[in-house]
């Protein structure tokens, strides 16, 4: 059977592509199989696999969920959360620990990371090849030097999916941390790889068994470019288990925007806060999530009356935050179409910082920028232009109560009569249209 291969070879490769509604690229399709087994039986032979497990015992684990770009996304997802845990191949890009080697793990969304907001979390140089350099967990970013940021995915397929799960065919399926443990063995992976697995079987036997279109679009939508996000070191963690926000991105935002239990993850607190939020929205291309005032938009009902609650009491409180059945679908729609048009923007932005023009041809813009001195972008290396459109439009407190809208026209304005005004403007131009 043939090997699993990445799709492409850099993001550059990527971003100049002229492969059709590549902003709905799914990262899964970058899964390296051939570079895993390689590291696996390095470990194999130092004696190091976990669990006493074989070399054998992940090799034929990896051939039972082959491929993982299946032609069905939702059962993409299943294989992908059937992974055995030791594969640590991940689509946002997180590693489990400092120091990780990146061509072992998920190189290709660290890289958009890197590129678009100038994420530190490259240590040294291990080898010419970028895919073997020595990476951290978290590092500073555009936003801050000094908040320490890793990868995320913004909305969390499987949550909801489980939603979908408990109110269509009843509680086997609980949330509750997967404790029923009906369906499910002992393991590599445990839990969560047997109850994949389970649920795809349910799906071979009945074909209606997920009859929502939206769940099945979103299990399409998640794992690309405009899922990803980079969150405050440990807030990944924390709102994948918090019972108050369980990993929901509206209701994660929320938190991050008035710190309730006083927990500041994006910076100082006190009058600061309200700065910090505002900030963090601009620079990281989130402005479908609040309105014009920049308070955060419930993606459903439930999610409406949770964050109303936390305003009035100013708490977290966990009640209600798994979306009722007839919530759903709008759910779905809500995350989906937000998603959409963000990996739209960010192909753009990637085109700009990496000088491609709208028809994919290098345009070889120069890295140099002649504004504000930034001593930790000395060595940034994307174009001067996308530095300058960072600094005044994005690193901002300004609140842009007309979103995409009224950025693009800022964003415009920043390069008017610059030497590049007509590259920026032929990339606009395409993301609009």
């Amino acid at each position: 059977m043939q090997t699993q291969t990445p799709k492409y070879n850099s993001l550059y490769d990527y971003v100049k592509s002229d492969e059709k509604n590549k902003e709905l690229f799914d990262i899964k399709e970058q899964f390296d199989e051939a570079l895993w087994r390689t590291h696996l039986e390095k470990l194999n032979k130092r004696g190091e696999v976990p669990r006493g497990r074989d070399q054998e015992f992940y090799r034929k684990r990896l051939d039972e969920l082959r491929p993982l770009a299946d032609e069905s996304a939702l059962l993409s997802f299943l294989n992908y959360k059937g992974l055995p845990k030791f594969c640590d191949f991940d689509c946002d890009g997180t590693v489990r620990k400092d120091y990780l080697k990146q061509g072992y793990y998920s190189w290709f969304p660290r890289e958009i990371y890197r590129t678009l907001w100038n994420w530190k979390d490259l240590c040294r140089v291990a080898d010419v090849e970028f895919k073997y350099m020595t990476i951290r967990q978290f590092a500073g970013s555009c936003y801050a030097h000094d908040v320490q940021m890793g990868p995320d995915t913004m909305n969390s397929f499987w949550i909801t999916f489980s939603a979908y799960l408990i109110a269509n065919h009843g509680d086997t399926y609980r949330w509750n941390n997967f404790k029923n443990t009906v369906f499910f063995k002992e393991g590599e992976n445990g839990k969560q790889r047997d109850r994949a697995d389970r649920i795809k079987a349910l799906i071979a036997e009945d074909a209606n068994y997920i009859r929502s279109g939206k769940i099945k679009e979103f299990a399409k939508y998640t794992h690309t470019v405009g899922n990803l996000v980079l969150v405050p070191a440990g807030y990944n963690g924390y709102r994948g288990t918090q019972p108050c926000i369980k990993d929901y991105f509206d209701l994660s935002l929320g938190n991050l925007a008035y710190g309730w239990g006083g927990n500041h993850y994006l910076g100082e607190g006190g009058a600061s806060v309200k700065y910090n939020f505002i900030k963090y929205i601009n620079t990281f291309f989130l402005w479908d999530y609040v309105d014009k005032n920049y308070e955060v938009i419930p993606l459903c009902e439930s999610h409406a009356r949770q964050m109303e609650m936390q305003r009035k009491t100013g708490k977290l409180a966990a009640h209600g935050v798994l979306p009722a059945q007839e919530e759903i679908d709008d759910l779905c729609s809500n995350i989906n179409v937000r998603i959409e048009k963000r990996s739209h923007f960010m192909i753009a932005m990637l085109k700009i910082a990496m000088g491609i023009n709208a028809d994919g041809k290098d345009v070889a813009l120069g890295c140099t920028y002649d504004g504000k001195y930034r001593e930790e972008w000395a060595d940034w290396k994307v174009s001067g232009v996308y530095k300058k459109i960072m600094e005044e439009v994005f690193l901002s407190n300004h609140i842009y109560a007309g979103g995409y809208g009224e950025v693009i026209k800022l964003i415009r304005e920043k390069t008017d009569g610059n030497e590049d005004e007509e590259f920026v403007g032929s990339i606009l131009n395409s993301w609009c249209s």
